[in-house]
């Protein structure tokens, strides 16, 4: 399990740290970057995806309305549907384990 307990202030990317600064200058639940459901951070296994097949990966909504649907789009193709949900502090929850997320991107990119 990945939380941000276990992630070092000094490890935080600066977008982390700009995110928590303002949730407690707005008096709001705690900020936590978006995760897969195994807990582990989107932005650490999309970082080294994106770097060993050389594209950009994002999560896009279809629907900006909820419930909206998702996807994961790879430099701007859509390559898989992906579930989403916000937690008790209204921090992003996508309904995959990380494995999977990785083993999907392997199988559309990897060839």
């Amino acid at each position: 399990m990945t939380g941000a307990d276990d992630v070092s202030p000094d490890d935080r990317p600066s977008w982390w740290v700009e995110n928590e600064r303002l949730r407690e200058e707005m008096s709001l639940p705690p900020y936590e970057p978006s995760r897969f459901a195994d807990d582990v951070y989107t932005y650490r296994v999309v970082e080294r995806l994106e770097e060993e097949y050389g594209c950009t990966l994002r999560f896009v909504s279809l629907e900006p309305r909820y419930p909206e649907d998702w996807e994961v789009r790879a430099d701007g193709e859509r390559i898989f549907p992906i579930g989403r949900h916000r937690d008790e502090h209204g921090n992003t929850v996508y309904e995959m384990e990380s494995a999977e997320f990785e083993r999907l991107v392997a199988e559309e990119l990897g060839g």
